[in-house]
């Protein structure tokens, strides 16, 4: 009764994105899997220098990378063993001002003008069709930067080319002049042009695919583009960069900016989020503590802002759902990505009366899990990011345990043969959690889900909103009506019924309340960098009526 491993890839072939998109959570593997690791070095195929790796610093100029050197450099450990994996440059405010500068006359050029929206749509094809033919190598590299299995990375590299096509098709129309008002003798049309210099900064969770997510818009609306990855996974992002360039970007299209907290100094990405930095449009992802400070800086230059941050989303399991399907999408919600997911439905309601089949059903699955060795195929969750997310993590649970929950499985760190040293969690799960509690009200991001009970659709829906994040929630339930009047009373941006966790590149996401505002995806994700125009025309010559009694 499961979700069909078959299925989920004919989903994937549709368009459609699972955000933890890998393979399915199975009940019928075991956890900590002991196969042996491959013959081959885990890094063999991936075009990686366990020494410093060429920053990507100069727009997208033709010329080759170059590889600075008078930045300090910041080490960057894979979380998969914890072992050193490479160095990154940690670029300073001169050098966040030189690519503002590269940017800006990018945005100068003809390279922003409508006229050469076909232009950008090769470029956005190119890189798509670049991204395919680089997959296995983008999917080892993201494996060993973020940790994540190499099957959601897998997933995760094909959905980024979708994202390039979608915007190439997208662009032409959406940038065509519309005509708005026909009474003659006045005649207007909105134009429609790019917002200008963009700075995206992007988490480590999804490295690649947030940076797509915010690039293709972006470059599809003829804006130029600063982006600004987390220095803890870097890596395919600056892959984009060099793909971008070597496809034909101009220079200045994209920049990609390395260093920064908590690996690195503050002064460049500070910079870049400043009022002196001169972007006309800022786009994060992240928590809501970098969002706060994004917004400050934004009011102080009135600049555009758009965020996507931190998220506790439920899921509401009534009594006449599908059982099997419901804990496989459960699994999913919270599971995947070793539960580093802003859409993460992190909290489960259940109904009373199949609360105890269920939960026992869950803890079977999770138990089942294989955790292990982010680079083998069988491995279903992979690391953490960081040893500072591991230690976060399980202090979460251990106040848990100190609130009152109880916890039913996990709950602790795990060793993985052949990666002894990289920062592994089991699959948690925890009942009898305080609503007041951290675990119940704050984002964990890792692999810990809170369970609790209802009695009615109206409880359920005020538990669920009973939170300062409003970013995705999802309702289980063979009763049609019912699902649609509870996504209809959910407070979030998405709201998933009989499934959980899928986005398609047409689809906008975003969140609600203290998740954020802005939209990624769809046609509303492309609006995010572009600005209207609104021309009134009337016939040379034509009498201005008296404007008497008018103010």
């Amino acid at each position: 009764a499961a979700l069909r491993l078959t299925e989920r890839r004919s989903m994937i072939a549709r368009g459609a994105r699972t955000i933890t998109r890998g393979r399915r959570l199975s009940t019928l593997m075991c956890r900590n899997s002991r196969a042996p690791p491959p013959p081959n070095s885990p890094h063999q195929g991936v075009a990686l220098s366990r020494p410093r790796v060429p920053v990507f610093a100069r727009g997208l100029a033709s010329a080759p990378p170059r590889l600075t050197t008078h930045y300090k450099a910041i080490a960057n450990a894979s979380p998969r063993d914890g072992l050193p994996l490479t160095e990154l440059d940690d670029m300073d405010a001169a050098e966040v001002d030189r690519l503002a500068d590269l940017g800006r006359a990018c945005v100068a050029s003809s390279w922003s003008q409508r006229a050469s929206v076909g232009r950008r749509v090769v470029v956005l094809h190119e890189i798509a069709a670049s991204i395919r033919s680089r997959s296995e190598e983008l999917a080892r590299l993201e494996t060993l930067d973020c940790g994540k299995s190499i099957a959601e990375s897998r997933a995760d590299i094909a959905f980024c080319a979708q994202i390039f096509d979608y915007y190439a098709a997208l662009a032409p129309d959406a940038l065509r002049e519309r005509p708005l008002l026909n009474e003659p003798p006045f005649v207007a049309h909105v134009v429609p042009s790019a917002v200008g210099l963009v700075a995206c900064v992007t988490p480590w969770n999804y490295p690649l695919m947030q940076a797509c997510v915010k690039v293709a818009p972006a470059l599809a609306a003829g804006c130029a583009v600063l982006l600004k990855p987390s220095p803890l996974a870097s890596l395919t992002c600056l892959e984009l960069g060099r793909i971008a360039a070597a496809v034909g970007a101009p220079t200045g299209a994209l920049s990609v900016i390395t260093g920064g907290p908590p690996s690195g100094a503050a002064d460049g990405a500070s910079r870049l989020l400043s009022p002196e930095s001169r972007v006309d449009k800022v786009s994060l992802t992240g928590s809501a503590r970098a969002g706060t400070e994004a917004l400050h800086q934004s009011a102080r230059a009135l600049r555009p802002t758009s965020l996507e941050l931190g998220g506790k989303g439920a899921m509401i399991v009534f009594e006449d759902a599908d059982m099997d399907s419901a804990v496989e999408w459960a699994l999913l919600g919270i599971f995947g990505n070793a539960g580093q997911v802003c859409s993460a439905t992190s909290r489960l309601l259940l109904h009373a009366p199949i609360a105890a089949e269920f939960t026992a059903r869950l803890v079977a699955a999770a138990n089942a899990i294989v955790v292990g060795d982010p680079l083998l195929e069988e491995t279903q969750m992979g690391a953490l990011i960081s040893a500072e997310r591991h230690a976060t993590v399980l202090d979460s649970i251990a106040s848990a345990r100190i609130d009152g929950a109880r916890v039913l499985c996990g709950g602790g760190t795990l060793s993985v043969p052949g990666c002894e040293g990289g920062w592994y969690v089991a699959p948690t799960i925890l009942a009898e959690v305080p609503f007041d509690s951290a675990a119940w009200c704050e984002e964990i991001f890792g692999p810990v889900l809170a369970l609790a009970t209802f009695g009615t659709e109206r409880e359920a829906v005020a538990l669920a909103n009973d939170s300062q994040f409003g970013l995705a929630h999802a309702v289980m339930t063979a009763d049609a009506a019912r699902a649609e009047r509870v996504a209809d009373a959910l407070e979030a941006g998405t709201v998933w019924i009989n499934c959980s966790q899928l986005v398609w590149p047409g689809t906008p996401f975003g969140g609600w309340k203290r998740s954020g505002f802005g939209r990624e995806f769809g046609e509303a994700g492309l609006e995010e960098y572009m600005r209207y125009k609104t021309v009134t025309r009337a016939p040379a010559g034509h009498a201005c009526d008296s404007y008497a009694g008018r103010q």
